[in-house]
C-alpha cells in the first residue's frame, strides 16, 4: 500500500538529500544498513530516487557503494539521450557538494528519522496490520512491531539481536559482504599464523623498537596485497615523507638498492611499464601527511578519493600510529597509554565503517629491546593500551645473522584472533636494502648456538679464553 504523505512533507525536503546521497557513495557500511531501511521514493526530490536506487542496486552486487564518477558510466551506458538530458546535470551537482564528516553524519541521523517515521506509518496502514488489530490479534501485532523495531535498533553501530534475527541479518546481508574472504600479505609465515589472511573490518598491528624495520615491513606488505592479491592499498605515511617512501616502493618492485636510488633514481626507472600494464600504479596509492591526523581526517579523504576519483582502498597501510590523533577531545598526548588506546578504536571504527582492513605498527616502550629479549605481550601492552582492539599483534625485530654480514626479521606471533597462534618466533631471511623479505626461514638452531656461544664467554676464566672465543665466533 502506497503511503499517502502530507503535502507540506512532499513539497519541502526534510534534510539535505544532496549530502545524504553524497555521503552513501562514499560511506559502504551506511550504503548498506540505508538499504535496507530508507526507501528511495522518500526522497523529495525526484531526480534523486533513481540514482539513490542505482547506488543500492551497486551496493548489493559489489559489496560497496558506486562513486559518482561510476553513476556517470553506469547511466549513460544504460540511456544515453537520458544521461545527457537529466542526470549528467544532476550527477555534477552532486559531485559539488561538499560536506565534512560531522555534515554527513547529521545528515545521516536525520534521513534515519525520516525512515523511521514514514516505515512506521506504512506499517500502521498495511493491510495485514490492520487486519490484525481487527483481530485482536495482540502477540502478531507485537511481533510486527518488534521486526520493524530491530530495522533501526540495528541501523547504528551498537547491535542487538536474538539467535534467529542473527542467523537471518547474516543471511540477507551475505550478498553485500562476503565475510569469509581474506586477504593475505604473501608474506608466508603471517598467513599461517592469520589462517589464510585477514578479512576486512579487521586490524593487524606490528610492534618493533625503532629502527627495527617497521615501515619496510609495512610496505612489502602493502606491495603484495597490490600486486598479487589485486586489492586496492592506501598507504599512509605519517613517519616518512613521499619520497623516501617512492625509494623503497622503487626499490621493492626493481630490486635496486634503496641506496642507489637515492643517489640517482634513474638507475632504476626499467622495466617499469609491465607493472604499469598490470595496473599496480592505480592500486597502490600514497599519501604523506606530516602532521599528527586522525580518522576523521583520512574519513574526509576517503570521501574526496571515491567522489572524484572513483577510487577506494580496500587495504589501508598506516606507517605509523604514534602520529595520529584521537578524534575525540580530551586525551593528553603527555598520557601515552590513554592517547594510543583512543587512536586504535578509532582504527577499529573506521576499518569496521569502510569495510578494509588495516595494517599498521606501534612503537614499543622507549628504551627499546634490550640484548638477548625478546618482545612479549607484557612489553607491547606497556607500549600500546587496547591491543584488544587489533585481530593480529605481532611483534618483530632485527637480529644478526651468525657468520654472516646478513640480517634477518624475528617475528613473533603475540595475538591472533580467530586464527591460528603458532608457540615460537621466526626469523626470515631479509634484504632491506632492497625492501625484500622472503619466505625462507632461518633455522632457529642457529641463533640457539650463537647465544650458547656467548653465554659461555661471559664465564671465561680469562681475558684470553674471553678473545679465542670471539675469534672462533668471527
Amino acid at each position: 500500500m502506497k503511503l499517502c504523505l502530507p503535502q507540506e512533507m512532499r513539497r519541502n525536503s526534510i534534510f539535505d538529500e544532496d549530502i545524504f546521497v553524497t555521503s552513501l557513495t562514499g560511506r559502504p557500511e551506511d550504503a548498506k544498513k540505508f538499504s535496507q531501511i530508507f526507501r528511495p521514493q522518500w526522497l523529495n526530490r525526484a531526480e534523486y530516487q533513481p540514482i539513490l536506487a542505482e547506488v543500492y542496486a551497486f551496493t548489493k552486487k559489489n559489496g560497496e557503494p558506486p562513486s559518482l564518477v561510476t553513476l556517470h558510466k553506469i547511466f549513460k551506458d544504460k540511456d544515453s539521450d537520458a544521461y545527457e538530458l537529466r542526470y549528467k546535470d544532476i550527477l555534477e551537482e552532486l559531485q559539488k557538494v561538499s560536506a565534512d564528516r560531522s555534515e554527513q553524519i547529521y545528515v545521516l541521523g536525520q534521513a534515519k528519522d525520516v525512515a523511521i517515521s514514514r516505515s512506521f506509518l506504512e506499517m500502521i496502514k498495511d493491510q495485514g496490520f490492520n487486519q490484525k488489530q481487527i483481530d485482536f490479534d495482540g502477540p502478531g501485532m507485537v511481533k510486527d512491531v518488534q521486526s520493524w523495531l530491530s530495522q533501526f535498533a540495528n541501523a547504528g553501530d551498537d547491535r542487538t539481536m536474538d539467535l534467529q534475527q542473527a542467523i537471518e541479518h547474516l543471511m540477507d546481508t551475505a550478498d553485500f559482504n562476503p565475510i569469509n574472504i581474506r586477504i593475505p600479505t604473501n608474506i608466508t609465515v603471517l598467513d599461517d599464523w592469520t589462517g589464510g589472511g585477514l578479512r576486512k573490518k579487521q586490524l593487524a598491528v606490528v610492534i618493533a623498537p625503532t629502527g627495527h624495520g617497521k615501515s619496510a615491513l609495512l610496505l612489502v606488505i602493502g606491495h603484495k596485497i597490490a600486486a598479487i592479491e589485486e586489492k586496492n592499498v592506501w598507504f599512509i605515511t605519517n613517519e616518512l615523507v613521499l619520497e623516501e617512501v617512492t625509494e623503497r616502493a622503487l626499490a621493492r618492485i626493481t630490486g635496486t638498492p634503496v641506496e642507489e636510488i637515492m643517489n640517482d633514481p634513474g638507475v632504476a626507472y626499467k622495466g617499469l611499464e609491465r607493472h604499469w600494464t598490470n595496473n599496480l600504479n592505480k592500486r597502490f596509492v600514497i599519501t604523506e601527511y606530516n602532521r599528527e591526523i586522525s580518522t576523521d581526517e583520512l574519513e574526509a579523504e576517503l570521501a574526496k578519493m571515491a567522489n572524484l576519483h572513483g577510487w577506494k582502498p580496500d587495504v589501508i597501510v598506516l606507517d605509523y600510529m604514534e602520529r595520529m590523533k584521537p578524534s575525540l577531545s580530551g586525551y593528553k598526548r603527555d598520557n601515552e597509554w590513554g592517547w594510543m588506546g583512543a587512536v586504535a578504536k578509532d582504527l577499529v571504527r573506521l576499518a569496521k565503517r569502510h569495510n578494509m582492513l588495516i595494517w599498521t605498527a606501534a612503537q614499543t616502550n622507549r628504551a627499546g629491546l634490550s640484548k638477548g629479549s625478546d618482545i612479549d605481550m607484557t612489553m607491547a601492552q606497556a607500549s600500546i593500551r587496547h591491543l584488544q582492539e587489533a585481530t593480529a599483534v605481532i611483534g618483530m625485530s632485527q637480529v644478526d645473522i651468525p657468520n654472516s654480514d646478513r640480517v634477518a626479521l624475528k617475528l613473533v606471533p603475540l595475538k591472533m584472533r580467530q586464527s591460528r597462534r603458532a608457540g615460537r618466533a621466526v626469523e626470515l631471511e631479509c634484504d632491506l636494502s632492497k625492501m625484500s623479505i622472503t619466505n625462507d626461514v632461518i633455522d632457529s638452531s642457529v641463533f640457539e648456538d650463537e647465544e650458547e656461544e656467548e653465554e659461555k664467554s661471559k664465564w671465561a676464566s680469562t681475558p684470553r679464553e674471553r678473545q679465542q672465543r670471539k675469534s672462533k665466533k668471527r
